[in-house]
């Protein structure tokens, strides 16, 4: 589905239904904004579907932003569990079809949060395969991941950005938590090693955020 245009501190939002958002420091982000205040006419890759919030921020910045929303593709067709149902090659093809459809070289970033931690592989090899096609060279891709090994269930999140140095993680309506993989440094070294660099940051929640560069 496709549209153009630290610690974490839970609060309520919302009214009869609310929902429990997080709100969390992210130095991944704050760098990967650093590259969007020193340059101009950029084409950035929201992978946590269209949202007001992220389009704004963006474009202020006088940015153009394209979304695709990753994980609602992953409910679609994988259902309730998305690390076992991906295993039948069917419904993995259906996947790949419908995910970054986008034309070679299309962006200079990619804000991919944490969509990759659900994928397994050789799925997950095959759509970082297609992030760094699209992805312009030099350019860079934010990517978060579960850095809790012991971890059986994590949530799946929206992510808005609040502002460049905070995000808002809000679980996403009817899609379950889905159960946990660890992949550690060797393991995300291997998966990125087309990029020119990787960068780690260190946070103090669930969360290994990671700055890959093409």
């Amino acid at each position: 589905m496709k549209f153009s245009p630290g610690k974490g501190v839970f609060s309520r939002t919302g009214g009869k239904d609310s929902s429990l958002t997080l709100s969390r420091h992210s130095s991944g982000f704050d760098q990967f904004c650093t590259v969007l205040q020193k340059s101009q006419d950029l084409s950035i890759l929201d992978m946590s579907g269209a949202s007001q919030a992220n389009i704004s921020f963006i474009t202020d910045y006088g940015h153009k932003i394209s979304s695709d929303d990753i994980v609602g593709t992953m409910s679609e067709c994988f259902g309730k569990d998305f690390l076992e149902s991906q295993q039948a090659a069917s419904n993995a093809q259906r996947f790949l079809d419908q995910t970054l459809t986008f034309p070679d070289a299309s962006f200079d970033g990619i804000l991919a949060w944490d969509a990759l931690q659900f994928l397994t592989s050789p799925l997950l090899d095959d759509t970082v395969k297609q992030l760094f096609r699209v992805l312009r060279p030099g350019g860079q891709m934010l990517a978060f991941f579960n850095a809790t090994e012991k971890a059986t269930q994590i949530p799946v999140y929206s992510y808005r950005i609040q502002d460049r140095k905070t995000l808002l993680q809000t679980p996403r309506a009817g899609t379950p938590n889905q159960r946990s993989q660890y992949l550690d440094y060797r393991r995300l070294e291997k998966l990125f090693e087309r990029a020119s660099s990787i960068k780690f940051f260190l946070t103090r929640d669930n969360l290994r955020e990671l700055i890959v560069r093409r």
